[in-house]
């Protein structure tokens, strides 16, 4: 597979050839602004067209991030055996769970990181697919006045080593960190509001397909992008004061 095509019509005329395999993706913009709900579009494609997914749950749990996926066409017992989570817990020594498709790990730690989710591409290789690691609001992680530094390299080279990855970050928290991690992505997308429920999308770069830089609007359920940002902001009033304190 030398990309995925997307399964979205809005998204073919910006994207005709869809997304390098392999490749890192960064999808940035202000926070509240949809993200996550842009990368699901784009993991479900990759899922459909038969790739598998390791999916970091840092500020929401996994039956969000199901009704996330299946919002975008992706049912989690079709695709049970394709996809692990890897949720956060930020008062865990190491990795506290690990159940198969669902392993619970201390993502501030960078080798507690790079051991979960060594364990998660073990896991979907003997399934025989390629895997793309993923996930949302990575910046929560960068509060830590100890792990933060560190944490924010490891993901800085996971994203500079063109791994497949896709990230959505909030630029507007951590500002010269994000720009640096903008620049080292072979994709690069940004997202932004000019109504309160108007979302539009702009691609800046793409690494080896043809695209398009025009400014679009992304045609999202206002509901779905209301409770998004609802669940968002209830996890980051719970997360980013106990981060804060590692």
């Amino acid at each position: 597979m030398k990309h995925f095509t997307l399964e979205y019509d809005w998204l073919r005329p910006i994207l005709p050839e869809g997304i390098s395999v392999p490749s890192s993706t960064i999808i940035s913009g202000p926070g509240g602004s949809g993200k996550p709900l842009i990368a699901g579009m784009f993991l479900a494609s990759w899922l459909k067209q038969d790739g598998s997914l390791i999916y970091l749950l840092i500020n929401s749990g996994r039956e969000y991030a199901e009704k996330v996926f299946a919002s975008c066409g992706v049912d989690g017992s079709t695709y049970k055996d394709r996809i692990v989570y890897i949720d956060f817990d930020p008062q865990a020594e190491g990795i506290a769970e690990d159940k198969g498709d669902y392993l619970k790990a201390n993502l501030l730690k960078p080798d507690i990181w790079a051991e979960a989710v060594q364990k998660a591409e073990e896991r979907l290789a003997e399934k025989g697919r390629p895997a793309i690691l993923a996930g949302a609001a990575l910046n929560i992680l960068f509060f830590s006045p100890t792990y933060g530094g560190p944490i924010y390299q490891t993901i800085y080279n996971t994203v500079k080593g063109n791994k497949n990855c896709m990230f959505s970050v909030s630029n507007n928290v951590f500002q010269d960190r994000m720009e640096r991690l903008e620049s080292a992505a072979a994709n690069l997308m940004f997202t932004h509001s000019e109504k309160v429920m108007e979302l539009h999308l702009e691609i800046a770069r793409m690494k080896g397909v043809e695209f398009s830089k025009r400014d679009i609007v992304v045609p999202l359920d206002e509901e779905k992008l209301i409770h998004m940002r609802s669940e968002a902001d209830r996890m980051r009033k719970h997360l980013i004061p106990m981060i804060r304190k590692i």
